[in-house]
């Protein structure tokens, strides 16, 4: 069995990435000097940064195939060479297709967990993921539009409020 897959009892959880990110730790984590980390010095770079896994989950059970999270979505056409966009890749490497999917759960509206939701091509929105529906809190779903907020969900209005519109968006309490 490959070493990305976990199985519980019949149900199967499958471990993705959508690539992976590196940030500067005192900025990512201003509370905290470079001393602070001296005791996790094996998990930084050699630059000394932090790097962090945009980790996705493929769970299938009862017939069905759930996606939690879709990463931080593809690679700007202008820089290639990211290190991200990478979640459609590691399908293909599983023999998992777009068209798979009939559920995807939103664990909440951050960038990183919410880019591959949709393609845009001439301000038309289609679902990456056709056969799914969109699943997400109604708690995140209000935040993303309150005004004192929403700054900090930047691809909201271009990866998940059409969904709304598309008519595919669930909304789930908790």
């Amino acid at each position: 069995m490959a070493t990305n897959i976990i199985r519980v009892g019949t149900v199967e959880i499958m471990s993705l990435s959508d690539g992976k990110l590196e940030f500067d730790l005192c900025n990512f984590f201003p509370s905290m000097s470079h001393e602070d980390w001296y005791p996790y010095a094996s998990h930084l770079t050699a630059e000394q940064k932090v790097r962090f896994n945009l980790g996705s989950f493929l769970v299938r059970a009862d017939g069905r195939t759930i996606l939690v999270d879709t990463g931080l979505g593809p690679k700007p056409a202008d820089a290639p060479e990211t290190p991200w966009g990478t979640l459609l890749e590691e399908f293909t490497a599983n023999g998992v297709k777009p068209e798979d999917i009939d559920m995807v759960v939103m664990t909440h509206v951050h960038r990183d967990h919410v880019g591959w939701n949709l393609h845009s091509q001439d301000g038309k929105y289609t679902p990456t993921f056709p056969n799914a529906r969109y699943w997400i809190s109604a708690k995140d779903w209000e935040a993303c539009h309150q005004a004192e907020v929403k700054e900090r969900f930047p691809n909201a209005p271009t990866c998940v409020w059409p969904l709304a519109e598309l008519g595919i968006l669930e909304l789930m309490e908790g």
